[in-house]
């Protein structure tokens, strides 16, 4: 662990992404850029007239219910790409369709002010990133509204030591896979998110997808130093409601409160910082927005870290229309942690339109090469030892230096091991007759404790993957948190009488209310890549 830490306060219990096969209940799409041909990440899908919709995967993959193709169009849209609507009749259920969205004509331009004297000055891109900060409370909605969304979390490796621990043939995608359809309740902008009794959230649908590996090893809370840490990144072992913590690092939501570093309180260390410029102005649809790239000032910071990132400011009102933010230690070129936040206007506000957190962290895997269990034959004189995955054979020379067998913690005199031939996993240890009149097996074995008066030490042996015995690999995972909104509802009130979620205990525990237009929201589960692309 490096004694310099990135304080940020993230949550305990973990979970993960999903990746399923194009159903036939659904209409499968994928989102390229017509140019490069590569997957535009969390393009805004939204059903026209129902103003309902959904996002695409980090993939660029999407899905519609069936139930929308006869009548329904969607639209979709992205910064920096020209708005597409395509109509869901002219799509078929059993192919993953492409659709490609061309980007819109950037161009680097300035910002002008008037002065008092008349006289025209360029706004520098710190200026603009201040007054967007200033416009919060005047951009976004005080009033109460709701949204009902996608959540999900997952964790995904981060290189190939969880598949190699686990001896899987095929690369490993996503672990702790879950789910959720919920519905957050915002008092306002003006209001504490995480602490107002006004802001709630109500659970509507939960699921730990079984199609994926649910490794409870890796949802361990962080303990910031040997079993589960992140060795640039302070971790505090808090628990509680991970949508609390994917709150927590939305800092436009938070300007007036502490968020992650290096932005930390927005509205007083953002700009003090971070250095500002101004790239270019993209679209929205017919929106111009200054995209402004920032990064971290060491003298400020740290010199053991470097932040960068993004933020796309309207040229018309100064609202924050998207945030990227990334912070690496120094050595590392993959980011500790990443957030992006994205809003879109409806009406004459900014609502939230999603997002997503990921982090990376170490672990020590319960999944490692030990000993399953062991039995004694007092017929033959031998033990007969299980181990947890298969074995070197070569590595099991020398015996005696390797296998150490106490009763009592008097050692026995091993005289031979030999590896089984049907389970690749186990191995007979011969013990010499002195050493077993010592046992007394026929008296012994009636004690209940009989079996701790034994102690295998057994050392350096491998297994096939070159794992020694009892030595927990460490398992480098990224963790994911994302909740992308289906439907914002402006002016809606907070519900009375509900059975809200419990923002001190995980997701799992909570109660599910029942919602009766349930079906109208859908979990957009990441598809599978198919041959079968139009």
């Amino acid at each position: 662990m490096k004694k310099s830490y990135c304080y940020f306060l993230l949550f305990c219990f973990v979970s993960n992404f999903l990746y399923s096969q194009a159903s036939a209940t659904k209409i499968s799409c994928k989102v390229l850029d017509l140019k490069t041909k590569q997957p535009i990440v969390y393009a805004t899908v939204m059903l026209k007239k129902i103003n309902r919709g959904t996002h695409a995967d980090h993939n660029g993959n999407f899905e519609i219910p069936i139930k929308y193709q006869q009548k329904g169009m969607i639209r979709i849209s992205s910064i920096g790409y020209t708005t597409k609507e395509v109509k869901l009749s002219k799509l078929t259920k059993n192919s993953v369709h492409i659709i490609y969205l061309s980007k819109s004509n950037n161009v680097l331009d300035e910002v002008i002010v008037k002065t008092s004297k008349k006289k025209k000055r360029r706004l520098l891109a710190k200026q603009i990133v201040k007054r967007a900060i200033d416009n919060i409370l005047e951009n976004y909605a005080t009033e109460p509204h709701a949204y009902i969304g996608y959540y999900r979390d997952y964790q995904q490796p981060a290189d190939n030591s969880y598949q190699k621990n686990t001896n899987a043939k095929e690369p490993i995608q996503y672990i702790n896979v879950h789910e959720a359809i919920i519905e957050s309740f915002d008092a306002g902008f003006d209001s504490n998110k995480l602490t107002s009794k006004k802001n709630q959230t109500l659970l509507y649908k939960y699921k730990a997808n079984k199609k994926f590996i649910q490794d409870t090893t890796l949802t361990i809370p962080y303990d910031n130093s040997s079993k589960k840490y992140s060795e640039s990144i302070y971790i505090t072992p808090l628990g509680g409601n991970e949508l609390n913590i994917l709150n927590l690092t939305n800092p436009i939501r938070n300007h007036a409160k502490m968020s992650f570093s290096y932005v930390n309180v927005l509205e007083k260390d953002f700009l003090k910082n971070h250095r500002f410029k101004v790239k270019k102005v993209v679209f929205t649809d017919d929106i111009p927005l200054y995209e402004i790239s920032f990064f971290s000032i060491k003298d400020q910071t740290s010199y053991d870290y470097s932040a960068d990132g993004s933020i796309f400011i309207s040229k018309k009102d100064f609202a924050i229309h998207k945030l990227n933010y990334n912070l690496y230690y120094i050595r590392d070129t993959n980011p500790q942690y990443s957030v992006t936040i994205e809003y879109k206007p409806q009406n004459d506000k900014m609502y939230l339109n999603y997002i997503t957190f990921n982090n990376f962290f170490e672990a020590t895997n319960g999944n490692y090469f030990k000993i399953d269990k062991t039995i004694f034959n007092s017929k033959r004189n031998i033990f007969k030892i299980y181990f947890s995955k298969t074995i070197d054979v070569s590595s099991l020379n020398p015996i005696r230096r390797n296998f150490k067998i106490y009763y009592k913690g008097e050692k026995l005199r091993i005289i031979g091991v030999i590896p089984s031939e049907t389970d690749k996993r186990s191995v007979t240890v011969s013990i010499d007759k002195k050493s077993i009149a010592k046992i007394h097996f026929g008296k012994g074995k009636e004690n209940p404790n009989y079996g701790a008066y034994f102690r295998f030490d057994i050392t350096n042996i491998k297994d096939l993957n070159g794992f020694k015995i009892d030595k927990r690999p460490s398992i480098k995972m990224n963790q994911y948190r994302e909740f992308f909104v289906q439907e914002v509802f402006e002016n809606k009130k907070l519900p009375v009488q509900k059975t809200f979620i419990n923002k001190s205990l995980p997701l799992h525990k909570s109660k599910i209310t029942p919602l009766e237009l349930e079906n109208n929201y859908w979990m957009n589960s990441p598809l599978k890549t198919s041959k079968e692309e139009r």
